[in-house]
């Protein structure tokens, strides 16, 4: 399992990336050195006073920072359990991921 500041810190980067924010416009909105911001996405530092600003800036909730379970699972973990959630669809949702999927190919 990785350390929590590296997950913190790969969450936090999977957030700004989604928002199109660019460390520099992140570290701003929550009053801190751009490259004080690097190192907290790296796992180097770890931004206890700056929980609650990061979740205002994204705009969610303070425990939504800490959702990382994706970003621990292994390509191997992850289609187990993508089969597991497959296994528990009706035959019409099973029908719509099947498209879905084969749109993607």
């Amino acid at each position: 399992m990785e350390d929590i500041r590296v997950l913190l810190g790969k969450r936090i980067k999977e957030l700004r990336k989604k928002r199109n924010i660019t460390q520099q416009q992140l570290a701003e909105l929550i009053d801190i050195d751009q490259r004080n911001l690097s190192a907290i996405e790296c796992g180097i530092n770890f931004p206890t006073k700056s929980f609650m600003k990061i979740a205002d800036a994204f705009n969610i909730k303070l425990q939504e920072l800490f959702d990382f379970e994706h970003l621990e699972l292994s390509n191997e973990n992850i289609k187990i359990e993508i089969k597991n959630m497959v296994d528990k669809l009706d035959p019409h949702d099973l029908k719509i991921i099947y498209r879905f999927l084969k749109s993607m190919n």
